[in-house]
């Protein structure tokens, strides 16, 4: 069964939650307690790199990057990917399925780019080992990283501005 939904179906989603069912409830507290693991286990990552001077490597700036990435899938898309799953009906109008929808491609987008940037500094730094400071250096990094954000957030702006909308002729 295919529970992928698009902006064009947010419309067609909002209604009344029933709240009656057992299963229904056990499931969407499994779903808020993996929520929940999320938030805390990419909240530590960032604090513990952001606190400690020894842990701020270039290799580290990523997976603060991707801690970040998964952090915000944690706060912004869980919850409400978490209702859409329990109760197939979508609550929170038809704005936020929207913006719910950009931020969800935003943040995986973001989430798979980290890793392929992950990817590129450990293959750099395994087959370079000598060069690898100044081949990967903190600013080079950093503009990795934010590029890697801003290509991110491209891939998900075009249906928030009426891409994706299609005029069907009768």
């Amino acid at each position: 069964m295919n529970n992928a939904i698009n902006a064009s179906e947010c419309d067609s989603m909002i209604a009344s939650v029933e709240w009656t069912e057992p299963r229904k409830i056990l499931l969407l507290a499994i779903l808020i307690f993996i929520d929940i693991l999320v938030i805390v286990g990419n909240t530590l990552v960032v604090a513990a790199v952001t606190s400690s001077h020894k842990l701020r490597s270039v290799t580290n700036f990523f997976i603060v990057s991707l801690a970040v990435a998964d952090l915000l899938v944690g706060l912004a898309v869980l919850p409400f990917s978490a209702t859409w799953e329990v109760f197939k009906v979508w609550i929170f109008g038809d704005v936020w399925c929207r913006v719910w929808l950009a931020v969800d491609v935003w943040m995986c987008t973001a989430s798979i780019l980290n890793l392929c940037a992950i990817s590129l500094d450990r293959y750099v730094a395994v087959t370079r080992p000598v060069t690898y400071p100044s081949i990967m250096s903190t600013g080079r990094a950093k503009s990795l990283i934010a590029g890697l954000w801003v290509l991110s957030f491209v891939i998900c702006f075009p249906p928030l501005v009426g891409w994706k909308e299609q005029k069907v002729k009768e």
